[in-house]
């Protein structure tokens, strides 16, 4: 008969993306998750097979938890320009202002290309992201043009994090943010 598990998963998987967004994966160490996670080594072994399965699991858990739940509140089958500007905007307010970033993106140049870990995850988190971005401004803007003014508005979400990462992330760039819904707005006032 299976143990049953004395520790709260969700808490356990919290805990993990937030260590790893905090580190990487490359740098952080098993000793750091323990301590992050409060399960022992036997534990988080039994529970994940190794620091990679935990690492794949805690990816996956903030794709949903976090990617996922912010683009439902702000870029679901609803959402408006306003809404999605927002969902811009929060990227300068917690938990991304603490200069730790995304961990999708942090992933994605971490691991590169190539097949990796993080593969997956990273593929979904973009995806979700993009495909959000470009249903609301397609729905918002028409479908001429859309695939162009998002794919321009996911570099700019996707830079932004960047910019959070490294601890560079200014009041110049919400400025930029907003500029670029203002040109959109434009855009839906006065098609062409």
């Amino acid at each position: 008969m299976a143990r049953s598990r004395a520790f709260d998963e969700q808490e356990v998987l919290t805990a993990a993306m937030h260590a790893f967004r905090r580190e990487g994966y490359s740098h952080i160490s098993v000793a750091q998750l323990e301590a992050a996670t409060g399960l022992g080594t036997s534990s988080l072994y039994h529970a994940y097979g190794d620091k990679a399965g935990l690492f794949r699991r805690a990816l996956d858990h903030y794709v949903t938890s976090i990617v996922a739940s912010r683009l439902d509140a702000y870029a679901g089958p609803k959402a408006t320009l306003d809404d999605l500007e927002q969902l811009f905007l929060t990227l300068f307010q917690a938990p991304y202002d603490d200069g730790y970033g995304c961990l999708v993106v942090n992933s994605a140049t971490e691991f590169g290309s190539a097949d990796s870990i993080a593969s997956d995850g990273v593929r979904l988190g973009l995806s979700l992201v993009h495909r959000h971005i470009e249903d609301v401004v397609s729905r918002e803007l028409g479908a001429a043009g859309a695939e162009v003014k998002a794919a321009q508005l996911v570099l700019l979400y996707q830079g932004v994090l960047v910019f959070s990462r490294s601890g560079l992330l200014t009041h110049h760039h919400e400025e930029a943010i907003h500029h670029a819904f203002a040109a959109l707005h434009h855009d839906k006032e006065h098609p062409s």
